[in-house]
């Protein structure tokens, strides 16, 4: 089967971007003809093209159509122009951007568009908000939905898409390569003191992610004068921001920055923290615990159908700071409770988040919607 990915370009690989690469590599894997199509920004300058070169190190074919402002009748030309010289079996897209291009124009070309929903920002910046509210109308345009927790399942079947379209997919990850890129950098050595405990995030440094309660929580624990280290791994609009308050309240939190290989990120902690406001199905609790690292998450979207309470991790209330403050003291305090954790979560991740599971479940969802009649 011919398969086109479709993706905003991003300066780096988070969530959706860490997607299209497992998603494409296993199904080419599985012998399917995978190419990706980048809706490259152009206007935010250089650097965009770190999911490009992953790909092709991959050996993932792609191909760009650049964009020098928002949507306008030249971008949708040379977009429609692109999917009808790729001709391909079904499109599948990744971000609320190529959505919105690809519904009504997989829809002139009768071609089958599978839309994968990774999560909502509801944020303050209005442009943004359109581009949520427009996406929403894409759904209803799409062969089919996949979504990967059920909260957002129930939302999307709220925004008016048909519940025999929305397709519950939790994300998989390729569990040999994550554990195969372990120790290229020993960054607890280099971040870290010997007796401390570490704890920490792995997430943009954006408002949706919640850092702030993290902060609040390292320093509740260091009035208890634990030896407790943060590490903050990502980049974002909020570093200076979350800079501050660090310098301001003399936390023992670092900034790390963002890391090219996330698997020694998660390697350098003791524990994993996710404070979310919102989220589908994050893929940093699924490698971290595919890692044999314990998590505390805030119950927020997907996250409370990934960590087992009281077996791979502790799941809080969203937005209680003080259980979120008595989960981590607890663990900090517990090193057997740490190990026994992390043991759960590798065999939790190994049974239940393969790839090859998430590509037998993405195959059904392209073969019924080449079944589909055509809309041209």
């Amino acid at each position: 089967m011919h398969i086109v990915h479709v993706i905003q370009s991003a300066s780096q690989i988070y969530g959706a971007e860490r997607c299209v690469l497992d998603e494409t590599t296993i199904l080419a894997r599985r012998g399917h003809r995978i190419e990706v199509l980048l809706c490259h920004e152009a206007r935010l300058g250089d650097g965009q093209d770190r999911l490009e070169k992953e790909l092709n190190a991959r050996g993932i074919a792609t191909h760009r159509v650049e964009a020098t402002a928002q949507v306008n009748p030249r971008l949708v030309a040379a977009w429609f122009a692109m999917l009808r010289q790729l001709g391909p079996d079904v499109v599948h897209s990744h971000s609320l951007k190529t959505d919105v291009l690809s519904a009504p124009l997989c829809r002139m070309l009768s071609l089958p568009l599978v839309i994968e929903v990774h999560g909502y920002l509801r944020p303050d910046d209005l442009r943004v908000r359109v581009y949520e509210r427009l996406d929403r109308l894409s759904l209803r345009l799409a062969s089919a939905v996949l979504t990967l927790s059920g909260d957002y399942r129930a939302e999307v079947i709220a925004s008016g898409v048909s519940p025999t379209r929305t397709h519950l997919l939790p994300s998989g990850i390729d569990i040999a390569r994550l554990r195969g890129h372990v120790g290229q950098r020993d960054l607890r050595s280099t971040l870290c003191k010997d007796a401390e405990i570490v704890i920490g995030m792995v997430a943009r440094l954006s408002p949706e992610k919640g850092h702030a309660h993290f902060l609040s929580a390292m320093s509740s624990l260091k009035k208890q004068g634990l030896p407790v280290r943060g590490l903050l791994f990502g980049e974002g609009p909020l570093a200076d921001e979350l800079q501050a308050r660090i310098d301001q309240e003399q936390l023992n939190v670092t900034l790390a920055g963002y890391v090219e290989q996330v698997a020694d990120a998660y390697r350098s902690l003791d524990v994993l923290v996710s404070c979310s406001h919102n989220e589908g199905l994050p893929l940093n609790l699924i490698e971290a615990m595919a890692l044999g690292v314990p998590v505390v998450t805030m119950a927020t979207g997907g996250c409370r159908e990934i960590v087992e309470e009281g077996v791979t991790g502790l799941v809080v209330p969203q937005g209680d700071q003080v259980a979120l403050n008595r989960a981590l003291l607890s663990l900090v305090g517990d090193e057997t409770q740490r190990r026994q954790f992390g043991q759960a979560a590798l065999r939790v991740a190994e049974k239940r988040f393969s790839l090859e599971a998430w590509a037998q479940g993405a195959e059904s969802v392209y073969a019924a919607v080449q079944r589909q009649p055509r809309d041209g």
